[in-house]
């Protein structure tokens, strides 16, 4: 086995990641699947503008109801993105 220092910026309030996350990350035989909130901002109807915040909660109940069968989708979005929309009224 070998021994890997790896050496991580971090923002002030992002916990330090756990050895076997980095391990997934590196290892070819995982997969993964990645959502920024760019890509929630982008998603959401010109009307419905997400700030950074609500674009971070989307993907919070995204994850929630993340159901294996069908993974995280397009339409998943638009759901949790019109459930954050609607509790702003």
């Amino acid at each position: 086995m070998r021994k890997v220092i790896v050496e991580l910026n971090l923002p002030d309030d992002q916990a330090i990641p756990d050895s076997s996350d980095i391990v997934r990350l590196t290892d070819p035989n995982w997969m993964s699947e990645w959502w920024h909130i760019d890509d929630v901002i982008e998603q959401a109807e010109p009307e419905n503008q997400l700030t950074e915040d609500e674009a971070k909660e989307v993907l919070m109940l995204m994850d929630k109801r993340h159901d294996c069968h069908y993974g995280h989708t397009w339409d998943s979005m638009d759901s949790a993105i019109d459930d954050v929309v609607s509790r702003r009224k």
